[in-house]
């Protein structure tokens, strides 16, 4: 290759300065703003501190959990069998009324059939008396002197007749008055006997009523207790699901914001090294422009030394992109489950059911200021103009059983075996119940226990 003169050099050269005064230094990294990063980051590092001991504290609270989730199953379990227990006696207890009221009922029925006989007896007595006065006045002589006074075959007829006649009415009172009496004793024994199964009767619901106080009495200390015991439970759950939802949720927030704050450095940068190469780009093209027009103008001097002429150049370059991205949102939807709607009966017997809640349990109560547990379901159909029996076991046997699949709100749930609690069905799963003394009328989950019969009125 044939060397460069002097002149063509010295514009190479400075082609090449140009270029390099034109062209702006390439950094290794854009100078971004970093520092909200860094706060960020640094306030993470605080933050995941701050999770590992409270995950390590987590941890703990699981082993605590175990332990009170073991302790929470024998307390229920307990609970359970001491609520069946007490409801067991109650219903024993109501089972005693509901015989003693028949008694009663008997009883003041056979003191009214009594009443009413000795009515007839006091009529035949004074029947039988008249008859014997009418004979007194009559005289010891009156068959004879019926004959001697006569006046004749006729009269002594009529007067035979007439005195047939009195004896004739006073032997048939006398044999009625008889049988009313027979009558009155065997009311009399009979109400004796009534009167002593109506005492037996208020004994056995006296000692039945001793033995449901008995049983609260002993039973009570041990409820409140375990009642306690579950309560402290659920509240530790509950406080360690709402610290664990709190923790997860700023370290989720943490992330987010850095996240965010490293995109938008990213974004910056891009945008940086956009501009620096965009910038080069130019300052090439225009080191290139001048160096041309230099070689130009070299030509022209050395195709006319002795003249001077002028050369214009310009060049221009320039460019630039912009882009941008879009997104759509989703979205979501729900479902919704209803029971089936109740009959109208049934939804006013659940309103009445639901209007009770918050009023005292009382042994035997069937409303309208306290309820036991069968007291509160016959008192809520009754006001629907529905009447069903009294106890428990009896509402199970004597209405429509129905399984769980077909429960309506309105119909009754039965627990424990023999049967001694009944509560309502409200719809979802969700009863109300009279359960046990000193717990008022109150809402429960229907599958917190398991039951043993459901039935519709």
């Amino acid at each position: 290759m044939r060397p460069l003169r002097p002149p063509v050099a010295r514009s190479i050269v400075a082609a090449v300065a140009a270029t390099m005064l034109l062209t702006p230094p390439v950094a290794a990294e854009p100078d971004v703003d970093t520092s909200r990063l860094e706060e960020l980051e640094d306030g993470l590092a605080s933050l995941e501190d701050d999770v590992a001991e409270r995950r390590e504290a987590v941890g703990e609270l699981d082993r605590r959990t175990d332990e009170l989730r073991g302790a929470e199953a024998v307390a229920q379990e307990r609970l359970e069998e001491l609520e069946a227990e007490m409801s067991l006696a109650v219903e024993e207890y109501n089972t005693a009324v509901v015989a003693l009221e028949d008694v009663r009922a008997r009883l003041s029925a056979t003191r009214d059939e009594l009443a009413a006989v000795s009515d007839d007896v006091a009529d035949l007595e004074g029947a039988v008396g008249d008859h014997a006065r009418r004979l007194h006045k009559l005289g010891p002589s009156v068959e004879l002197s019926t004959f001697l006074g006569s006046d004749g075959a006729v009269d002594v007829g009529f007067r035979s007749t007439s005195l047939r006649r009195i004896l004739d009415g006073e032997q048939a009172d006398l044999e009625a008055l008889s049988a009313v009496r027979a009558q009155v004793t065997a009311l009399e024994t009979r109400l004796a006997d009534e009167e002593s199964e109506a005492d037996a009767a208020a004994e056995l619901v006296e000692s039945e009523l001793a033995a449901v106080e008995a049983t609260h009495r002993r039973n009570a200390d041990e409820l409140d207790e375990l009642t306690a015991v579950l309560a402290d439970t659920e509240q530790a759950h509950a406080a360690q699901r709402a610290a664990l939802a709190d923790d997860e949720e700023a370290l989720r927030a943490q992330h987010d914001a850095i996240d965010d704050e490293r995109q938008r450095i990213a974004d910056e940068r891009a945008a940086i090294e956009r501009r620096q190469a965009e910038a080069e780009a130019e300052a090439e093209a225009q080191a290139q422009a001048e160096a041309e027009a230099e070689e130009r103008r070299r030509q022209q001097a050395a195709q006319s030394p002795t003249n001077s002429g002028g050369a214009s150049s310009g060049g221009s370059s320039g460019g630039g992109t912009n882009g941008g991205a879009s997104g759509s949102p989703s979205g979501g939807g729900s479902e919704q489950s209803t029971s089936p709607a109740p009959r109208r009966s049934a939804q006013v017997a659940v309103d009445t059911a639901l209007a009770q809640v918050g009023k005292p349990y009382r042994w035997g109560a069937n409303g309208p200021d306290a309820f036991d547990c069968s007291g509160l379901t016959s008192y809520a159909w009754r006001a629907a103009g529905v009447t069903i029996p009294r106890t428990s076991g009896a509402q199970l046997s004597g209405l429509r059983n129905v399984s769980r699949a077909q429960l309506q709100p309105g119909d009754l749930v039965f627990y424990n075996r023999p049967v001694s609690h009944v509560a309502m069905y409200v719809g979802g799963d969700t009863i109300v119940e009279a359960s046990r003394s000193g717990i008022p009328v109150r809402t429960a989950s229907l599958s917190a226990r398991t039951p043993v019969g459901y039935a519709r009125p």
